[in-house]
C-alpha cells in the first residue's frame, strides 16, 4: 500500500510539474504573440511612413531649402548681397548674436545697412519678402540722405538700417 501511495503521489507530482510547465510555456507563447503583433504593426507603420515620405519628398526638399545653414550662412549672405546689388543698393551685412529661447525655432539675426533710393529699397524689401527663406524683419529704421550725382545735382536717397531674423535648420 505504501508503495501504491508513493507511486500515486509521484504520478500526481509529475503531472502537476507537467501542467506547470505547460502553463509557463503557454504564457511565454502569448507574450511572444503579442510582441510579434506589435512588431508587425510597427513594420506596417514604418511602411506607411516610408510611402508618405516618398510621396512628399519633393515638398520636404523645398522646405529644407527655406532654412539657412547656421554654421555656414554663406548662401544666404550671397542672396542678400545679390538682391541688394540688383535693386541698386549698397549694402553692409553684419551677423548679430542673439540668445536662443527655449520654445522658439532656431534662427540667425543680421543687421543690414543699405543706402540708395527709396524705390530701390522697396524693391529690395519685396525681394526679401518673396525670398525662398523664412525671414522676419524685426526692426526697420529709415533716414533721408542727400547724395550728389556727377552733375552736382542733389538727389534724395535713404539710408536704411534693419534687423532681420532668418530660420535655420
Amino acid at each position: 500500500m505504501i508503495f501504491g501511495v508513493v507511486c500515486i503521489l509521484s504520478i500526481v507530482f509529475a503531472i502537476s510539474l507537467i501542467f506547470i510547465g505547460i502553463k509557463k510555456n503557454s504564457d511565454e507563447l502569448l507574450l511572444e504573440k503579442k510582441n510579434l503583433s506589435s512588431f508587425s504593426e510597427g513594420i506596417k507603420d514604418l511602411q506607411e511612413s516610408k510611402k508618405l515620405y516618398e510621396a512628399h519628398q519633393a515638398d520636404l526638399e523645398k522646405i529644407s531649402k527655406e532654412f539657412v545653414d547656421p554654421k555656414v550662412p554663406v548662401e544666404f549672405i550671397k542672396f542678400l548681397e545679390q538682391n541688394a546689388k540688383n535693386s541698386g543698393l549698397s549694402v553692409d551685412i553684419s551677423p548679430i548674436a542673439t540668445e536662443e529661447k527655449e520654445n522658439e525655432w532656431p534662427s540667425l539675426s543680421f543687421q543690414i545697412t543699405t543706402n540708395g533710393s527709396f524705390p530701390s529699397l522697396l524693391k529690395f524689401l519685396e525681394k526679401l519678402e518673396n525670398s525662398p527663406y523664412l525671414i522676419e524683419i524685426l526692426n526697420l529704421n529709415l533716414m533721408r540722405i542727400n547724395e550728389l550725382e556727377e552733375g552736382g545735382v542733389s538727389v534724395g536717397g535713404v539710408s536704411a538700417l534693419f534687423l532681420i531674423k532668418v530660420s535655420t535648420k
